[in-house]
């Protein structure tokens, strides 16, 4: 999302609306001031009272603030808007019925389906029962939200292609490649010489599907790595880390040191990328760094989702853990198979996912609409 901000701020004039869920934010919050025109930040904890009755999904009524309703709406009556852009699902629920304005919704990945990708990692019947209700209750309420939107913009062809299938009235309507992607300059090529035998994972781990990921990781393919390199070290970076004692820490691996502001000196000093990922939906912006950043990665094929569809080609591809292993210890012992699979991976990102191309695309987009919705052009 920064980086879009930043691109449109060279184009447009953009008024930001933030939701701030910790004081301790207000520094990062402040940044955004010095590209926008404007930026509101309501103060807003996450949190819903339990309504099993309701139909409205758990994570839709937690964000559910009259706040934030009102200042979009007198964001958008101060400075005219023309483009209402809102990001993830839960806060598609501030969308208007605008005559004269596009209103737009990135699906940063598709909950309903994030919901049932992560159901068989679930084992209490009670939990697996929650799940399920959310589930029914996500894909009723989402899939009606989607048809409330000038544009949507989803990460991938996989993510369009399901989500017409759902509803295929929306085809057309869906976009992907607007969004998605990163400024690869920041980001050293080739860089210093990488340390033996580290693994590096990267995730913020509010988002569930990073804690399994890294507990199915640590617990099925860990030991049989550590058993071929004893030195192996296991870095877990990002933000709200839990407890060690959540993974399976039997080999004495694993590090976590939480969150880190500056990640490009890991990217460039380990050995490999790891992205265990097993549930969720969208492309893992944390890839596309890893690909700028030239350091090899494995993966399983719902990580990579929209970036790598063929083993070998950007990155190694195992959803078998023993697979998986067998590929951090086939680069370990063979570092350049390494390199050749960053080489291909950072070329990928220049030509395909670099975000000042990518924002000229989303402007287009925003253009296009707005002169089908108002019959005029700016």
């Amino acid at each position: 999302m920064y980086g879009t901000l930043v691109e449109l701020t060279k184009v447009c004039e953009v008024h930001a609306l933030v939701n701030m869920e910790y004081l301790s934010q207000i520094p990062a919050h402040d940044e955004l001031k010095k590209i926008c025109a404007s930026v509101a930040t309501p103060y807003c904890q996450p949190y819903a009272p339990p309504e099993p009755a309701s139909t409205l999904p758990y994570a839709i009524r937690e964000f559910r603030e009259r706040e934030i309703a009102y200042l979009l709406n007198r964001i958008i009556y101060l400075h005219q808007i023309d483009v209402v852009q809102l990001e993830y699902t839960v806060f598609g629920q501030y969308a208007g019925d605008y005559q004269h304005i596009v209103c737009a919704l990135f699906e940063h990945d598709v909950s309903f389906q994030a919901i049932a990708r992560g159901f068989r990692y679930i084992r209490q019947p009670l939990l697996q029962f929650k799940a399920i209700w959310e589930y029914l209750r996500m894909i009723r309420y989402e899939l009606g939200l989607l048809s409330h939107f000038d544009v949507v913009q989803v990460c991938t062809r996989e993510n369009r292609e399901y989500l017409e299938s759902f509803r295929p009235a929306l085809r057309g309507r869906i976009q992907e490649g607007l969004r998605a992607g990163i400024d690869a300059t920041p980001y050293e090529y080739p860089g210093p010489p990488r340390r033996p035998c580290t693994l590096l994972f990267l995730g913020n781990f509010r988002h569930q599907p990073n804690v399994t990921a890294m507990q199915w990781f640590a617990k099925e393919s860990l030991p049989r790595i550590v058993e071929r390199y004893p030195q192996t070290r296991v870095i877990v970076a990002g933000a709200d880390p839990p407890a060690l004692e959540v993974f399976d820490n039997s080999t004495g691996a694993l590090e976590l040191p939480g969150y880190i502001p500056d990640i490009r000196p890991l990217l460039q000093q380990s050995a490999v990328f790891i992205c265990p990922i097993r549930s969720g939906s969208g492309v893992r912006v944390k890839l596309l760094e890893a690909f700028a950043s030239g350091i090899p990665v494995v993966s399983t094929y719902v990580g990579a989702e929209g970036l790598a569809r063929k083993d070998g080609e950007f990155c190694f591809l195992a959803d078998d853990p023993q697979e998986f292993a067998d590929r951090v210890i086939e680069l370990f012992a063979h570092p350049e198979k390494g390199e050749e699979l960053a080489r291909a991976a950072r070329q990928e990102v220049m030509a395909n996912w670099d975000m000042r191309a990518i924002t000229e695309k989303l402007v287009a987009s925003y253009r296009e609409a707005l002169q089908r919705k108002t019959d005029f052009s700016l």
